[in-house]
């Protein structure tokens, strides 16, 4: 009887020692899982890409930005392989050509303080904690419903009209959204009838720089362009969002505002997202 309690005991005790070991392996295979996939992080103008793979290996770029936000050029990559280990997300660099960020031939022990679906937070040595938030390539039902209930016509620039023959020129530079009313289910957004644009066009071209001057201004010329515009839009418009707006005397600035606003930060960072994708994979069949 003795002989058998303490063959208990002793059992006892080793299932207990198993437990946490047991729970620290599927607490790091769920982190794993998690961690997969394509991360972005901004410090200051740098716009960090950042795809992590199931296969061990993760691929990095860095885009610069300028002061408008708007992607300009590209500063480097890298890649190496990761992977986690006792609460702590371990990267080695293999190649790099932007060392500040990811040092050639280097290995990062990086804390875990969260780690989710859609957010990385890891700790660096100096106890700097750097904040990852996941790119999602397909929209939510929320966030379709919400980019359906705005139509965009994008960037109007018009040369404001004169008190006097002898001023200076001054072009209006505008990027207009249209918020709509809500719909009916099963009722369709009607698509931006190309008069709506040419009347918004005849509109403001009539407006004078007193008319545009401060935000107070603007937003009176912007219920009336309402009126302008609905008849166009079968009286769907409930307001008009303006998102960007200057007066510009250069024609530079205008043309610098047009190519901005053509194609947002978010078109290029998805681009940007897209070819590093695309790298990863090639780079993988090799």
């Amino acid at each position: 009887m003795k002989r058998f309690a303490i063959c208990l005991i002793l059992f006892l005790i080793g299932v207990s020692s198993l437990v946490p070991i047991t729970g620290c392996g599927k607490e790091e295979k769920k982190q794993s899982e998690f961690a997969v996939g394509n991360w972005k992080q901004t410090i200051n103008r740098n716009f960090i890409l950042l795809i992590i793979s199931p296969q061990g290996n993760w691929n990095s770029s860095v885009k610069i930005a300028d002061a408008t936000s708007k992607i300009v050029k590209s500063k480097g990559s890298a890649k190496g392989t990761w992977h986690i280990e006792k609460g702590q997300m371990i990267f080695t660099v293999l190649e790099s050509d932007i060392e500040e960020i990811w040092g050639k031939n280097a290995t990062t022990f990086l804390d875990i303080v969260e780690l989710t679906e859609n957010l990385m937070k890891l700790r660096e040595e100096s106890g700097y904690v750097a904040v990852w938030q996941r790119t999602i390539s397909k929209k939510s039902t929320a966030a379709l419903e919400e980019i359906a209930s705005t139509v965009s016509m994008g960037p109007v620039v018009v040369n404001l009209n004169k008190n006097r023959s002898n001023d200076k020129d001054r072009y209006l530079c505008l990027d207009i959204s249209l918020i709509l009313k809500e719909l009916m289910p099963g009722q369709e957004i009607p698509p931006i009838h190309p008069k709506a644009r040419e009347a918004a066009i005849i509109f403001l071209s009539s407006l004078v720089f007193h008319n545009v001057k401060d935000f107070d201004s603007i937003k009176e010329q912007n219920k009336a362009l309402v009126k302008v515009i609905n008849p166009y839009m079968e009286g769907f418009i409930k307001e008009i969002s303006i998102e960007h707006v200057i007066v510009a005397t250069e024609i530079d600035m205008v043309e610098e505002f047009i190519i901005e606003h053509t194609m947002t930060a978010e078109e290029l960072a998805l681009k940007a997202e897209e070819e590093l994708a695309l790298k990863a994979e090639e780079e993988a069949k090799d």
